[in-house]
């Protein structure tokens, strides 16, 4: 099923309609720069250097992580879950994909850019309305993230300040080079590439906005600068 979201009213009216929870489902939702953006984790689109074969050393780079960031941290994790979710939310590449329970956060993502950096194009941007089983905090597969066999959803806790601002929430995908099709119920709600930057202004005016998603000194300078200049 797709929609066309042209103002927020547009996305309220469907999400009102087709998206409250049943029984024991509920909808989360993820936003992108580009309709052509596949499902697939940060760390199963990069390679290695030159002179590594095979894929990416996804558990060296988190052991740098960990070894590096412990007097950076506000809250320590408490095991690798925690770990690779605060490495993700500041920009790691991981084997996490980032989902939502707000749908104006899913917005914001979706429109934030002037289009999807990595194409550098203009195209349509997306939300993706996943109806999914509702899941237990805390039951999660005890080898760790980087050992799990199947797709796991995980609710962290708040260890950054993000999480919370973002009312995020994530997939753990043991294959990240593989694409990911959600099971069950997929709703597309396609952004047309002219209302992005106005939709991005309501955003601002509804509360959503960078430094509202990104609560630290780095979130707010970006939020400053797009206040104060011509930039996107």
């Amino acid at each position: 099923m797709k929609h066309d979201i042209n103002t927020i009213a547009d996305l309220s009216g469907i999400v009102e309609e087709e998206f409250r929870d049943k029984g024991n489902t509920t909808v989360i939702y993820r936003g992108h720069g580009a309709v052509s953006y596949t499902l697939k984790p940060s760390v199963g689109r990069e390679s290695p250097p030159q002179h590594i074969l095979g894929a990416v050393n996804e558990s060296l780079m988190l052991e740098l992580f960990r070894n590096q960031s412990a007097d950076r941290v506000t809250i320590a994790p408490i095991d690798d879950w925690e770990l690779l979710a605060i490495a993700r939310h500041h920009g790691l590449y991981t084997r996490l994909l980032d989902w939502t329970r707000n749908p104006l956060v899913a917005l914001y993502f979706a429109v934030c850019k002037e289009h999807e950096p990595a194409l550098n194009k203009q195209e349509d941007a997306e939300i993706i309305a996943w109806r999914c089983q509702k899941i237990e905090l805390g039951k999660l597969p005890k080898c760790g993230p980087l050992k799990i066999r199947k797709v796991e959803r995980y609710i962290p806790r708040i260890v950054t300040p993000r999480l919370r601002a973002q009312s995020g929430i994530f997939t753990v995908h043991p294959k990240p080079q593989n694409i990911f099709h959600p099971p069950g119920s997929v709703t597309n709600l396609r952004i047309p590439w002219r209302y992005r930057k106005s939709l991005k202004a309501s955003l601002f005016r509804h509360g959503i906005h960078e430094a509202a998603l990104f609560p630290d000194l780095d979130g707010l300078a970006r939020h400053i600068d797009w206040c104060q200049t011509k930039c996107y």
